[in-house]
């Protein structure tokens, strides 16, 4: 009985083939926002997680958002932060010659050597030697030369950079994107750059509490400067997570409720103009609860075809990172749980929206039925 009931239910979704379109489209909508929705936090979990591990805890950047800094900011924050470690980081945009004759555009961070063990974890070293110098540099794995192969240590680059001049270095190491210094693709050694104007102060406070007391301190002397640190950071993730999940939530209820309305009309109408065959399908043995199964199955067709189309592009979004700022990415969890509670929801919604029409045509009387014009 039930593949008879599913051709029939198949039958008639294909027979209305542009109210199901439009029903499994309200239905993909619905199901794509929830799941985001319920995916969401844990996005913004990880994300957090991600910043506390990577950026440090006891950091505070100082960002220029409009010209450099000086030496004498340089000072000022140093005498601000006391016991805290300030390290100038000065940025240029150059060509970098590979040894196979590739040339890549890079993003060049020069800093003071001896503080490459504070921007620079042992973990992220790839490999060669975790060291800047003179003419030795270190290269972000994602400088890549023509066979898509990183760049070896020892290997000799030439870096053409943003004012025309040339200058030859040499790979010391390799070392993967991480937390703030993610954002370079060659670390430097800050006397091969001679103008001394930074675009951040990196700075390295005694704690975590130091370090949101020193935001704080730093502020007034830096008007016009972007003041941060990974508390801040995850507070606004955290803002932006709550302010996503009530957005997608009312988008997904909204969808939601639409489509219900559209299959309960749609499902009605279908009723009337199928009355005799439900009074034809009574007279030759179905009962009652094989005519509610019928309706109910042609819904879950149309209900599950939305779902089912919704699923590529949620693995697709789960799989691009979203850049929040340098090295730190959002990356949507869609966890199997998200996607059965988003699903079951959509598709109990839709269900419920279909059974008081379902119900009364199950209860038609068989005469008047084969009477019905």
């Amino acid at each position: 009985m039930l593949p008879d009931l599913a051709r029939l239910a198949w039958q008639s979704v294909r027979e209305r083939a542009g109210r199901s379109a439009l029903a499994a489209m309200g239905v993909f909508v619905a199901f794509l926002a929830l799941a985001v929705a319920l995916s969401v936090g844990e996005m913004a979990k990880s994300a957090v997680e991600s910043a506390f591990q990577q950026l440090g805890l006891n950091t505070v950047w100082v960002m220029a958002q409009r010209g450099y800094f000086t030496e004498a900011d340089a000072a000022t924050a140093t005498a601000v932060a006391k016991e805290g470690v300030v390290i100038p980081i000065a940025q240029d945009f150059g060509r970098l010659r590979l040894p196979d004759g590739t040339e890549r555009a890079v993003t060049v961070y020069y800093i003071p050597p001896q503080y490459l063990g504070l921007l620079l974890p042992k973990e992220a070293l790839r490999s060669g030697q975790l060291y800047v110098g003179g003419p030795l540099v270190m290269v972000n794995s994602r400088v890549r030369t023509a066979g898509d192969m990183p760049v070896a240590p020892g290997s000799p680059m030439t870096l053409t950079r943003s004012d025309g001049s040339v200058v030859e270095v040499v790979a010391a190491g390799v070392f993967e994107s991480t937390g703030f210094i993610g954002a370079a693709d060659v670390l430097a050694d800050n006397a091969l750059y001679p103008e001394r104007r930074y675009i951040i102060l990196y700075i390295v406070a005694r704690s975590p509490q130091a370090a949101e007391a020193l935001a704080q301190a730093l502020r007034p002397y830096f008007p016009d400067a972007v003041v941060i640190t990974p508390q801040t950071l995850a507070r606004q993730i955290g803002r932006l997570a709550s302010v996503a999940q009530i957005g997608l939530g009312a988008l997904a209820g909204i969808s939601s409720l639409v489509t219900a309305m559209w299959l309960y009309d749609t499902v009605t109408i279908s009723i009337l103009q199928r009355t005799k065959e439900i009074g034809i399908m009574r007279a030759v043995g179905f009962k009652r609860r094989h005519v509610m199964a019928m309706l109910l199955l042609e819904t879950f067709i149309v209900v599950g075809a939305g779902v089912l189309a919704a699923l590529p592009i949620l693995a697709a979004a789960s799989a691009i990172p979203i850049s929040l700022g340098p090295g730190v990415y959002l990356k949507l969890a869609i966890s199997p749980i998200a996607v059965g509670a988003a699903a079951a929801v959509v598709i109990g919604a839709n269900i419920l929206g279909v059974l008081v029409p379902a119900y009364r045509a199950s209860r038609l009387n068989i005469v008047d039925a084969l009477r019905y014009e």
